[in-house]
């Protein structure tokens, strides 16, 4: 059985040798949902590298309380530090691709608004954010990573487009029908930046865009594939590419 994982956060971080309360949602689900016992051992992170050894010591109505056995400084990060630019899509289908972009090893999410994207209202944009933090930090737990990846406020492509920097050539936009493949672009550029489209791909005018700031367009073979599949198929084409073993 694999051990469970435990995200603790920074703010008053385990320390080895010493006894440590778990925050209250993460108590209720070591108690309630994994059915843990006292002896039982898990993983605590951080989210900023590195995982702690704990057997757990307490558990009552208080809450609780494991004991840090030891610190272990193991990272399950991908090769390259890739970060996913990708289009506003269906919620469910949006919470997919940052799941799978995690599992991926993404080192950052950049969420867009485009031309084609799901409408999305101003007042939900803040809480669409946070619950997509929510789920990086889940897929972490899940997928052994010890650094969870930046999950960005919206920002209209546009805005996007404008604070890249002048390294555009390192960042791919998938396009049907562009000269080259994403392998071929990634093995040529050492790519640190993927972007994938809405249903519907980007709009004429984006793609124009991205061309002119210098962004190189790359296709993922002759099949169209859906949004969500486009996200999870550029990473791991990456992924091979650099030699990820995963």
């Amino acid at each position: 059985m694999l051990t469970p994982r435990i995200f603790v956060g920074m703010h008053a971080p385990p320390s080895r040798g010493a006894d440590y309360a778990l925050g209250e949602a993460a108590a209720r689900h070591v108690a309630q949902a994994l059915r843990m016992r006292v002896g039982d051992r898990l993983a605590l992170f951080t989210g900023e590298g590195g995982e702690f050894t704990a057997a757990i010591a307490r558990i009552d109505r208080a809450g609780v309380v494991v004991r840090v056995e030891r610190h272990d400084a193991v990272e399950r990060e991908a090769p390259i530090p890739l970060v996913l630019v990708q289009a506003v899509i269906a919620s469910g289908m949006m919470d997919l691709v940052v799941r799978k972009a995690v599992e991926l090893g993404a080192a950052a999410i950049v969420p867009v608004q485009c031309a084609r994207s799901q409408g999305l209202p101003q007042a939900r944009v803040a809480r669409r954010a946070q619950h997509w933090r929510q789920i990086a930090v889940a897929a972490c737990e899940q997928c052994g990573r010890n650094r969870v990846p930046d999950v960005a406020d919206v920002l209209p492509f546009a805005q996007w487009l404008a604070g890249v920097d002048v390294d555009a050539q390192r960042i791919a936009m998938l396009q049907a029908g562009a000269a080259n493949s994403l392998a071929h672009v990634a093995r040529g550029t050492g790519l640190r930046g993927v972007a994938v489209g809405p249903e519907g791909g980007f709009a004429p005018e984006e793609v124009a865009a991205a061309a002119e700031r210098g962004l190189s367009l790359a296709h993922l073979g002759a099949r169209v594939l859906r949004a969500e599949t486009a996200a999870i198929a550029a990473l791991a084409t990456v992924n091979a590419t650099a030699g990820d073993a995963a």
